[in-house]
């Protein structure tokens, strides 16, 4: 008997949030299956359709940060380590890039250009302190353009077909993970986690996402909106949203800069 969508959401998001927990609470397995994914995941993945290099890259540019993600949390003082806490933000924000490019190449660039500025806004550091702190991951309105932005991105994007409902779970998750937390770095291992384990499961078992994709989800159904009033009146607010973001970090950036002359003083 094939589940029922609601039934299989509840499921999916069940293993996803509980695997992803487990990779969180023990650091030293999570090494170790994140790195034997690095080489074994092309030969467990079913790639019949992985015709393009794009298709590799976005896969890959989840699954090498998950191991990187596991061997810092696991090994926080060695040496390499302490590289990746400088590397790693800069990856997070070529991944949103990486999002945004593709969404410029397809028939939304617009919305494209929109993302690219959501990832260039990503904190350049883990913690944030003083007049940094609105940089952070917690930021109501870098979550909310980031949300917006990418939730259009899958929605209307004609390459999405039975990943859309996954992905979007997967998005709607780290949002909400991120309400909960006030860490940057739990915030951002719940973030790659889940997507890592989507990935995986997109990947390897692609037949399980047939379960997540209902006739009003299919490719045909969904591109309907586009150019439509409801699609445009999207599009101007994920605009409004994002310039928002840009003028608060402008302010921001306004008030470091006034205020690092004093404390030089």
């Amino acid at each position: 008997m094939v589940p029922s969508f609601p039934l299989a959401m509840v499921i999916f998001v069940t293993a996803n949030v509980l695997l992803a927990y487990l990779l969180r609470r023990f650091a030293r397995p999570a090494v170790w299956i994140t790195g034997l994914m690095l080489v074994l995941f092309p030969l467990f993945s079913d790639t019949s359709d992985w015709n393009d290099w794009l298709t590799w890259v976005k896969r890959y540019s989840i699954i090498i940060p998950a191991f990187l993600w596991a061997f810092l949390r696991d090994r926080p003082g060695h040496r390499f380590s302490r590289i990746l806490r400088v590397a790693l933000p800069w990856v997070l924000i070529l991944n949103v890039l990486e999002v945004g490019l593709f969404e410029m190449l397809g028939p939304n660039p617009i919305n494209g250009v929109a993302i690219a500025i959501v990832g260039l806004c990503i904190p350049l550091k883990w913690s944030q302190s003083g007049a940094q702190r609105q940089f952070g991951f917690g930021d109501p309105l870098w979550q909310a353009a980031y949300l917006m932005t990418l939730t259009r991105f899958f929605w209307l994007h004609p390459r999405f077909e039975n990943g859309t409902a996954g992905a979007l779970i997967v998005l709607a998750l780290a949002s909400l993970l991120c309400a909960v937390e006030r860490n940057s770095q739990n915030y951002v291992g719940w973030r790659l986690y889940t997507l890592y384990l989507f990935v995986l499961q997109d990947s390897i078992f692609p037949s399980v996402s047939d379960y997540l994709y209902p006739t009003w989800l299919h490719v045909e159904n969904r591109v309907k909106l586009q150019g439509t009033p409801l699609s445009q009146a999207w599009l101007v607010l994920n605009v409004v949203v994002v310039a928002a973001l840009l003028i608060q970090r402008a302010r921001a950036w306004r008030a470091q800069s006034a205020l690092a002359p004093a404390a030089a003083g």
